[in-house]
């Protein structure tokens, strides 16, 4: 399509014309006249002639605004009439006009739309309406269309044969399908080059990166040849051509490599047989020598031969001598001639002094040591002549006790014979006192208010302060407890049971009697009232309310005895530790003057503080496999014991450290030996430490030890 522009000059109104020929539309737009702007003195801008007539025949001034006339013979100019149509330059303004001598713009602007949005409308100052075809008004950015705009509407028509390009560097081959560019295959990045890591960036196309990649610089006698900046580096270090065979010379070629070629014969070689003797080279190859003599002529051990190792002599135990005869047994052990028990030279005789001399064997000598006779009647017995011979002295068979009769009989000794002869038992609230079944005894007086002074010296008394009868040590610690440690109410002379004075007297009282009674009745005179003088929960209850309630938050004797039932009772009415009612009791009493032992009679499962169960004893095993201990390292508590069941050719030595760091046999003074056999055999850690043992035929040859940790 194109545009034209037909100007009349002469025509003050613009007229536009649309003229279509065929496929071409032509415009033609009457323009402005083109006047020119005048300045200055309007007759400056009139070409006149000398004389004139009229007007016309005065030349047309070169400012439109202008207009000539003739004046008295004479051209001159004068100002045209305003809003007389004129011409300032520029076509697109409208319809100019003249105002005191100037071309003004028009008010209204020339209006360029030839409603046709397949062109771009636009006016020239000069030429006017210009409608120029729009090209990228329709355009899809698809290379695979062919792009148009015909009477305001777009094609876009697919074209498979234009050529395309999908953006992407590292695609090759793109071609359109079906109206859109499809990437052809990948781009093949390689520059033949091993040390760059060739790859392909979509908008740098193909790159190589330098990399540390193995290579090869076609030297067959260097290794770990790298890649360093893009090329391929010598690697530092040779090529090892050692073939691990003696008898070749080993050499390197850079072409062939490694060059391996057969010695002369003769040469001392190994040919890996540890068996063999004087090995030698012949064409290449290493020929077996001579077996090797693996005698060594010891009786405690068998010889063989070991292939890897060559010569092995493994520990046996069979029976040797030891060249003493002092010693009877005599074993191999650990490729030594082990003594055996030693020889028994006791002739039961004290009168002789027995001894062994590793030739002679039993000595027995004279002594004049001490002897005993049989005769527990004779004091002073001596030695004579390897004879006993009975001393001058007689035994002293007083045993204090002036309830007994004491004489000595030759067989059986001292004898203390009961009496009932009048006696003192030393308490001032008893009288008629006479001897009984051993013991001085007598009645109690009636006292209706028992008090902690008669109870102490009742039970001390009954009781005893030492031995397994004994409630207190002294009279001082007894009344303590009675008074401040537990408070016990005063009771009733009479009372049998229940937690008072009084009860706990009566039981004192009782134990007197004998040694049978005092057995069953000191208990129940005691701390704890041995469930008869109050029960254990009645005991506990009352000293953990007075002594430790703030620590153990009781509301009150029922809550207390209701808690007490859970705990167990222990066989040892005294006990003092071990998670007991009775443990809880004497510490209760004890919090008087050490609150922190409060903490002890809380009743919980297995006990806290000196209440507290002690650690079960346990019993882990050992046991043999592949030449060595499973577990060869154990940790156990102190009191635990430890199971050994070990193959037959296996024992376990206890050594000290030293030994076991230096895989010896030397056997620990006192320590366990489990000995060969494969019979189970328990050993018990009662102390902590750590025990080592070891494997005596093994420990050397096969580092064959073990070790156990008691914590």
């Amino acid at each position: 399509m194109i545009a034209r522009l037909i100007c009349k000059p002469s025509i003050t109104v613009c007229i536009v014309t649309r003229i279509v020929l065929a496929t071409t539309a032509i415009f033609a737009i009457a323009c402005e006249s083109v006047d020119q702007k005048v300045a200055g003195t309007p007759t400056k801008t009139i070409t006149v002639a000398a004389q004139c007539k009229d007007g016309p025949d005065c030349g047309a001034p070169g400012n439109s605004c202008y207009v000539a006339v003739c004046t008295s013979g004479q051209c001159a100019a004068k100002l045209a009439v305003d809003g007389t149509p004129c011409d300032d330059g520029d076509i697109c303004n409208g319809a100019d006009k003249c105002a005191a001598g100037t071309c003004v713009a028009g008010e209204t602007a020339l209006v360029c739309d030839d409603k046709d949005t397949c062109t771009v409308d636009s006016c020239s100052s000069k030429v006017g309406c210009v409608f120029n075809e729009f090209g990228s008004k329709c355009e899809d950015n698809e290379p695979c269309t062919d792009d148009t705009c015909v009477k305001n509407a777009c094609k876009n028509v697919k074209n498979d044969t234009n050529g395309c390009d999908d953006g992407d560097d590292c695609t090759v081959g793109d071609k359109c399908t079906a109206g859109k560019c499809k990437a052809g295959t990948g781009k093949v990045c390689d520059d033949n080059n091993l040390c760059t890591t060739d790859s392909c960036d979509g908008e740098l196309g193909c790159i190589g990166k330098n990399n540390t990649a193995l290579c090869t610089d076609n030297n067959a006698c260097t290794k770990g040849d790298e890649c360093l900046d893009g090329e391929c580096r010598v690697g530092k270090s040779a090529v090892a051509c050692d073939d691990g065979n003696a008898c070749t010379d080993d050499s390197c070629d850079k072409v062939k490599g490694c060059v391996n070629g057969a010695q002369a014969g003769g040469k001392p070689c190994s040919d890996g047989d540890a068996c063999t003797d004087t090995d030698t080279c012949k064409s290449g190859k290493c020929v077996a020598g001579s077996p090797l003599a693996c005698n060594d002529s010891d009786l405690c051990t068998d010889d063989a031969c070991n292939k890897t190792k060559g010569c092995t002599h493994s520990a046996n135990t069979v029976k040797c001598e030891d060249g003493d005869v002092c010693s009877e047994g005599d074993a191999c052990a650990t490729g030594k001639c082990v003594a055996g028990k030693a020889k028994n030279c006791d002739d039961a005789n004290v009168c002789s002094v027995d001894s062994c001399d590793p030739k002679m064997g039993c000595q027995l000598a004279a002594s004049a040591s001490p002897c005993d006779d049989l005769n527990p009647c004779s004091v002073g017995d001596g030695c004579k002549d390897k004879a006993c011979v009975a001393g001058g002295g007689k035994p002293d068979c007083d045993d204090k006790n002036p309830c007994t009769d004491d004489a000595c009989d030759p067989k059986s000794g001292c004898t203390h014979t009961n009496n009932t002869a009048g006696c003192d038992d030393k308490d001032a609230k008893t009288s008629g006192d006479v001897c009984a079944l051993g013991l001085c005894a007598g009645k109690l007086a009636s006292d209706p208010t028992p008090t902690c002074a008669a109870y102490c010296q009742a039970v001390n008394l009954a009781c005893g302060t030492t031995g397994t009868n004994a409630q207190y040590a002294t009279i001082g610690e007894c009344t303590s407890w009675c008074e401040d440690l537990a408070m016990f109410a005063p009771g009733k002379a009479a009372d049998k049971a229940g937690n008072t004075i009084g009860c706990r007297t009566y039981h004192a009282t009782v134990a007197k009697v004998d040694p049978v009674a005092a057995a069953a009745h000191c208990p129940h005179a005691g701390k704890t009232g041995g469930n008869v003088c109050g029960t254990w929960c009645e005991n506990y209850c009352a000293v953990a309310l007075m002594n430790c309630n703030a620590a153990l938050s009781y509301k009150n004797m029922g809550d207390c005895m209701s808690t007490c039932n859970k705990a167990p009772v222990n066989s040892t009415v005294a006990d003092s530790s071990g998670y007991s009612v009775q443990c809880m009791i004497v510490q209760g009493g004890l919090s008087f003057n050490d609150p922190t032992l409060c903490m002890s009679l809380s009743v919980t499962d297995g006990g806290v503080g000196k209440c507290k169960a002690p650690p079960q004893p346990k019993t882990e095993k050992v046991g043999t496999s592949n030449f060595a201990f499973v577990p060869a390292n154990l940790q156990i508590g102190v009191g635990d014991s430890v199971e050994f069941k070990l193959e037959g050719f296996h024992n376990a030595l206890e050594v000290d450290q030293a030994t076991w760091n230096a895989d010896g046999v030397s056997a620990k003074t006192g320590g366990f030996l489990v000995e060969f056999g494969g019979a189970a055999k328990v050993v018990k850690f009662s102390a902590a430490g750590t025990y080592y043992y070891v494997c005596e035929p093994h420990v050397a040859s096969s580092k064959m030890k073990g070790k156990v940790t008691v914590k």
